[in-house]
């Protein structure tokens, strides 16, 4: 069963996921769900949340609290999270937010993050996820260079592809079927897959 991890942002669109964990303002958009904890500094809500589970930590430290809601999950074993808000706001914590599902695999925890929009991933290895045909998919290096052994579903072929970190290629591919597999032979990969149809 997969648990949604709700951050601090307006894009959270909707939640499938009964249990949640709220990373300090996320607890907002925690409505109706069963919440596991609420976890952070509390500088971004009125008042901390009674009759929940929170765990409070210092306005000065070193981890965001989206950082430290995937620290929790892995701790109380959790094995497959949604990330949900993390693509909205500042840039410079978008980005953060991006590099919290190699934080999540290095854990042991299965992560995407969901959009109104789109889902991102990160593979090393193997990566299947269901679409429909003519959606958009990007792959991106992460981390240093990358090669995609095979990618199954998709217009462009890009077996044996070589990707830099500094290089678009892998933007803007297109899907042909209703399932993607992409095999990564080397290297790290993040990927954004738009869930419905965009030109």
């Amino acid at each position: 069963m997969k648990t949604a991890i709700l951050l601090n942002s307006d894009e959270i669109g909707v939640v499938a996921e009964k249990d949640v964990i709220c990373a300090d303002g996320g607890y907002r958009y925690a409505e109706g769900k069963n919440v596991i904890a609420v976890v952070g500094d509390f500088d971004s809500l009125i008042s901390k949340p009674e009759n929940v589970n929170t765990i409070q930590f210092p306005s000065e430290k070193n981890m965001t609290d989206g950082e430290l809601a995937i620290r929790y999950a892995a701790e109380k074993g959790i094995k497959d999270i949604v990330i949900y808000g993390a693509t909205g706001g500042r840039l410079d914590h978008v980005l953060g937010n991006i590099s919290l599902l190699k934080l999540a695999h290095n854990l042991g925890v299965k992560a995407k993050i969901s959009s109104p929009k789109f889902n991102i991933f990160y593979s090393d290895s193997l990566l299947n996820f269901e679409t429909q045909k003519d959606c958009v998919v990007s792959i991106f290096a992460y981390g240093g260079e990358a090669v995609v052994e095979i990618a199954k579903g998709l217009y462009y072929p890009l077996d044996n592809l070589r990707l830099d970190s500094f290089c678009t290629r892998g933007i803007s591919n297109k899907t042909v079927a209703e399932k993607i597999e992409i095999k990564v032979k080397s290297g790290e990969i993040i990927v954004f897959h738009y869930d419905k149809i965009t030109k």
